[in-house]
């Protein structure tokens, strides 16, 4: 089974300061850590490789610095690292970001797709749902529980929603956006990230895209 996982990386919420006379966050000097939902997200791509075989690469649009992010995501389990990074990405909208994301995975037959919920840095929610209209793919969003089925190759998936939760049975390849309780979340050990440092990231400019 392939399996992406879109991950951001994010100023950390509790150490983000504010500008009450400017209105502007304050992100000078503030350390930055891999998106929470989306480590829920490769926490259950993780567990899903585990328990059918596959392969799980991790994608991320960002400057140079968000190789730190995908290292993260090697030493906690994910197999190949792509970081989608030009001055021309630069300031994008989640649109924007949407379209970058799709181009990279559009030619990598991927059987699922995994993001988080939101990023906590800007709680749009937006960059799953887009990814998955670019890509042509069905969709499910705020997903608490996911189950394979390899004899129909669909997936059956716990929805929340405001009223409760729906179970939908979708068939893939689709997209699915990780909320609480899907997986729990994994943290490397120090040796586990200072060998993923030293893996192979590759890097796609916007021309090659």
């Amino acid at each position: 089974m392939k399996i992406a996982v879109c991950v951001k990386q994010v100023p950390t919420v509790s150490k983000i300061g504010f500008d009450y006379q400017k209105k502007t966050i304050i992100r000078d000097n503030v350390p930055l850590e891999v998106n929470a939902f989306d480590l829920i997200a490769l926490g259950r791509a993780i567990e899903l490789k585990e328990e059918v075989g596959g392969q799980v690469t991790v994608l991320s649009m960002g400057p140079p610095l968000a190789k730190e992010a995908l290292a993260h995501c090697l030493a906690v389990g994910a197999d190949r690292a792509i970081l989608l990074t030009d001055k021309a990405m630069a300031g994008s909208d989640t649109l924007a970001t949407s379209r970058t994301l799709a181009l990279a995975l559009k030619d990598g037959t991927y059987d699922l797709i995994l993001c988080g919920r939101n990023s906590t840095d800007a709680e749009t929610g937006q960059v799953g749902p887009q990814v998955a209209e670019f890509l042509g793919i069905p969709h499910v969003s705020h997903v608490r529980g996911l189950k394979h089925h390899s004899e129909n190759n669909v997936i059956v998936v716990e929805r929340v929603t405001d009223d409760g939760y729906e179970v939908i049975e979708c068939a893939l390849p689709a997209l699915i956006t990780a909320t609480e309780g899907l997986s729990i979340e994994r943290y490397p050990r120090r040796q586990e990230l200072i060998e993923a440092r030293e893996r192979p990231i590759e890097e796609l400019t916007a021309s090659q895209l």
